[in-house]
């Protein structure tokens, strides 16, 4: 499987998370390098980020990516209030 990176937005007012940045390979690399610098969070889903790269910038997540993407979602929802994250 190749290294792969995606980043997601969503605010809540649309029908679903919207694609802002796709990467493979060394470009994957470098938007993780980015994350870290940034402190912006990373999940570790080869599966997911799989599916998410064949998706177009711009476009909202494939509907089939809807529940484990509001899992992680929730996770850090949870995190936040909670004072973990």
């Amino acid at each position: 499987m190749r290294d792969a990176a995606i980043a997601l937005s969503y605010s809540g007012k649309e029908p679903a998370p919207l694609i802002v940045a796709s990467g493979k390979d060394a470009l994957a690399r470098k938007m993780l390098e980015i994350a870290r610098e940034h402190e912006i969070r990373v999940v570790h889903d080869p599966l997911l980020a799989d599916i998410l790269t064949d998706a177009e910038i711009g476009s909202y997540i494939p509907q089939e990516t809807w529940e484990a993407v509001a899992t992680i979602f929730a996770f850090f929802e949870r995190g936040i209030n909670e004072g973990f994250i």
